[in-house]
């Protein structure tokens, strides 16, 4: 059984510190910036400077009053008979982009504290000396907590709320690590424990 705990740990290590390690990649060290990007237009800058989903929402407003300009026409997502502006289509998808990513930072808050929870009732029954039953919940939380914490992807561009998400996904990846250690050391001691009497 030793022999299975050591390797479910080495795994799960390996596992958080790459991704941590490709989480702090592309929150600090990945080029965001193109040649390019002169050539954006000046919307494209506004969704990337946006604070809040509010700031979106009120330049959304602003475009959807415009009338679009006939050679920029597109279809508006949630009214195919209506024509929209370029402007307006680009704030559409940062919305949903922002919205995604805010549900995104949720699950992953959610779903980490779950595998919190399994973890401290893996532990409780490893301690009761239900050695296969704690192992296999403890298993299962640090699996919950690496699944919630792996790499997010990038479809739509950069936002606050992108940032925001890595920046979540690194603090919950390196607590990960650190509760990972701790678990490692205590199932150890226990077991030690276990085999001196």
């Amino acid at each position: 059984m030793r022999a299975l705990q050591k390797t479910l740990f080495i795994i799960s290590l390996i596992i958080l510190l790459t991704q941590t390690v490709r989480h702090l990649y592309v929150r600090g060290v990945e080029p965001t910036r193109s040649v390019l990007d002169k050539y954006e237009s000046p919307v494209k800058d506004d969704i990337k400077k946006a604070n809040s989903l509010d700031e979106l929402l009120k330049q959304y407003e602003e475009a959807r009053k415009k009338t679009p300009e006939p050679e920029f026409q597109f279809v508006d997502p949630t009214n195919n008979s209506r024509k929209i502006s370029e402007t307006e289509h680009q704030l559409w998808w940062a919305i949903k982009e922002w919205e995604r990513r805010t549900k995104e930072i949720f699950e992953l808050r959610f779903f980490w504290s779950c595998g919190l929870v399994l973890l401290v009732l893996g532990l409780m029954c490893y301690k009761q000396k239900y050695s296969w039953l704690g192992l296999a919940i403890i298993t299962a939380g640090i699996a919950e907590m690496i699944w919630w914490t792996s790499p997010t992807f990038r479809w739509g561009g950069d936002s606050r709320e992108f940032d925001k998400l890595l920046t979540n996904k690194i603090a919950f990846s390196v607590m990960s690590i650190l509760l990972l250690l701790i678990t490692s050391y205590l199932v150890e001691r226990l077991t030690s424990r276990r085999t001196s009497l």
